[in-house]
């Protein structure tokens, strides 16, 4: 026999069954307890989605359409959406009007939104609520509207959708679920229009005063104060029981108390642009930039706000722009511009204001340069230079040194940057040769270089043959040869290099002693000869197109010096392609991301939940910056003067795209340290120029 009535009445989301009555039947017929059953069945749901529960209003029970309900019950729980999205949709064509038409429904709305078929969804879930006002479904069918509507961007419609459902469901789980979501839209997605509709259509306390202040924080965020202030007053008179009424005070007190602290940033946004993909850089950035300053404001007790601005690719507007945040004196410090012709514009205004200004990826040299308040968080290419000799010198252990770099202008300045490192080490430098970008032919270019290096080999040979007087054998004896060396080679009429007679002085001695030597002749042009005489070729090429013919040539004319690059050496592709030749070189980069780095992992997981997409290098370069510049106002500084002092301060901050530490110009003097070999880009470590060499090791290269 079955029992008719209301049956079990659906479940909430944390899964509770709102009422224990349970439709039973007989195992033998095929029938089963629903309450055995149910544990099972409802498994596979995910936090937020409530599932289906036994009948539905006061229908009698039909057993071909519980056979039906049951089979898209095991379908769902399997994981097979799209299947049981099909069966409850045949269950509802075959039984419109059964014990299970409304579980049909919502179930059939969930297993679409799962396949990520979102109108159809919306379309379901509409019709439940239309046909069956009454349901005891229809809370739930609101909030998965609303997940539906989220997930087709149409913002507006999902805060709508979460208020119903937060306003009409008894359940605690389904109501705290649905205002979380209203949070969440209101603080990343709604504009100010959309949230003061949602607004004026709220009847609960606690959801007017949430959306308030989310609203509030809009406005403040926007740099409009007073009306952030007018729109907390409105809701800081209702009782603490409301919800949130406590937060809203708060900020209220704190906003009426004094000034707020801003960050500025400058950021190419292209707001004029209808142009698809133009606003694309400056988004992803601005992301960075706003994660990091949420990311405060959670930890922190000290507030701050961003006021972003856009430079619109133009040096003009972005100077235009900074003046107009330096002259608000809520403005602590600015992030940007990212390019560096817009940060040269910027960078002299910011710094006559005694604003603090850190550019995140700006590379030209000078920019800091042009006074104290200026900062670049991205190595310059001076920098970039000296980083790769630094990084031969005390942990390769070279000595001598070679440059192949483009006649560019940003190969110039990395290669001259080099050089400088090296004189300033007081290294060997044989050989700077220079190339067009894109050029195919290097056989001049390292010609040369073979013929300046073997020269290093032509040491002068004294022949014990010829004119070797014994008053000759008494000095060299006295400057330091070995006199059994000497009598040998006396006996045989032998030859002997000067430097193997006297050490690495050799040529100095031999001068200095007068001696009749001669110079053996190499003969340049035989690539059978090995050019062993230089440690480390810097090529600084400016794309990666030139990987090929630099690496293939360099092996060509039988270097085996190994080779040190910048960026522009970071494909992987290039890399393997030319792998004969590649094997082994070591280039400088300044962003490497570490996927399995526990740290890492979990920026990613707390960003892709605040933005719905992970984050691309840029949106790191932006995070850091604005996060380098957080930690030092959290560490107390909030004067302007105060904050650039302690950026000027800063060493080894450990950034998610690369380390940054200050030089005394205020430029980021670390770069992270990538070798190819085997197939595979391998980290190798960081060079980080603000720290001392731990000792003048003279050791050979590897």
């Amino acid at each position: 026999m079955v029992r008719k009535g209301a049956g079990c009445r659906p479940r909430s989301s944390s899964g509770a069954c709102r009422s224990e009555n349970a439709v039973t039947y007989n195992a033998q017929e095929g029938r089963m307890s629903v309450r055995c059953f149910r544990a099972v069945l409802f498994a596979c749901v995910w936090p937020g989605m409530a599932v289906a529960q036994w009948s539905s209003d006061s229908i009698a029970y039909d057993a071909g359409a519980e056979r039906s309900f049951v089979a898209a019950m095991r379908m769902f729980q399997a994981g097979l959406y799209d299947s049981s999205a099909t069966l409850f949709l045949q269950n509802l064509k075959d039984f419109p009007r059964s014990h299970r038409t409304t579980g049909a429904y919502i179930m059939g709305g969930k297993a679409l939104y799962a396949s990520h078929r979102h109108r159809e969804s919306i379309r379901l879930l509409k019709d439940l609520i239309d046909l069956f006002p009454s349901s005891a479904y229809v809370d739930d069918a609101q909030y998965s509207l609303g997940l539906s509507f989220f997930r087709m961007l149409r913002y507006e419609d999902a805060a709508n959708e979460f208020l119903a459902a937060r306003e009409s469901t008894n359940d605690t789980t389904l109501a705290r679920r649905s205002e979380q979501m209203l949070s969440e839209l209101a603080t990343e997605h709604l504009l100010g229009g959309q949230l003061d509709a949602v607004r004026t259509a709220a009847k609960d306390t606690a959801v007017i005063v949430l959306l308030a202040l989310r609203r509030a924080q809009q406005l403040q965020s926007a740099g409009d104060q007073r009306s952030a202030v007018d729109v907390l007053k409105s809701v800081a008179g209702f009782p603490d029981s409301a919800g949130h009424v406590t937060e809203a005070r708060t900020m209220l007190a704190q906003l009426e108390a004094g000034r707020t602290m801003k960050i500025g940033a400058i950021l190419p946004l292209m707001l004029a642009s209808d142009r698809p993909g133009t606003r694309e850089l400056g988004i992803e950035f601005l992301e960075g930039i706003r994660f990091a300053v949420d990311d405060f404001n959670r930890r922190s007790p000290v507030k701050v706000t961003l006021d972003a601005r856009d430079s619109e690719r133009d040096p003009s507007a972005a100077a235009r722009v900074t003046s107009s945040l330096c002259g608000d004196e809520n403005v602590v410090a600015i992030v940007g511009p990212i390019s560096s012709n817009e940060a040269f514009a910027a960078a002299g205004i910011a710094n006559a204001c005694g604003v603090p200004m850190l550019t995140p990826t700006a590379t030209s040299n000078g920019i800091s340069a042009i006074g104290p308040f200026v900062f670049q968080g991205n190595p310059d290419y001076d920098i970039r230079g000296r980083a790769v000799a630094a990084y031969a010198w005390k942990t390769l252990g070279a000595r001598r040194f070679a440059v192949l770099a483009p006649t560019d202008a940003v190969g110039k300045l990395m290669a001259d940057g080099f050089v400088e490192e090296v004189r300033q080490r007081q290294g060997d430098m044989v050989a700077v040769q220079w190339y067009y970008s894109g050029a195919t032919d290097l056989r001049s270019q390292l010609q040369e270089m073979r013929r300046t290096a073997l020269k290093k080999k032509e040491v002068p040979v004294v022949n014990f043959a010829k004119n070797i007087r014994h008053q000759d054998v008494v000095a060299m004896s006295m400057a330091g040869a070995s006199q059994k060396t000497l009598d040998s080679l006396m006996e045989i009429g032998g030859a002997m290099s000067v430097d193997s007679l006297f050490g690495p002085s050799g040529r100095q001695i031999a001068d200095s002693l007068r001696l009749p030597v001669e110079i053996p002749t190499i003969p340049y042009d035989s690539l059978e000869i090995v050019v062993d005489s230089i440690d480390v070729i810097f090529v600084p090429i400016a794309s990666s197109e030139e990987i090929a013919v630099a690496s293939s040539q360099i092996k060509f004319y039988n270097f085996t010096a190994r080779i040190l690059g910048t960026g522009d050496w970071n494909d992987p592709a290039e890399l393997d392609r030319n792998r004969r030749y590649a094997d082994g070189v070591i280039f400088l980069v300044d962003a490497y991301l570490q996927p399995k780095d526990s740290r890492f992992q979990s920026f990613v997981a707390r960003y892709q939940a605040a933005t719905k997409r992970p984050p691309t290098v840029n949106a790191l370069f932006g995070f850091d910056a604005a996060d380098l510049l957080l930690r030092v106002i959290e560490k107390g500084a909030t004067l302007r003067t105060e904050i650039a002092e302690g950026l000027s301060q800063v060493r080894g901050y450990k950034g998610l795209h690369s380390t940054i530490s200050f030089s005394p110009q205020r430029v980021n003097a670390a770069l992270t340290v990538l070798r190819y070999g085997r197939g595979s880009i391998v980290h190798e470590g960081e060079i980080d120029l603000t720290v001392p060499d731990e000792t003048s090791d003279s050791s050979q290269p590897e």
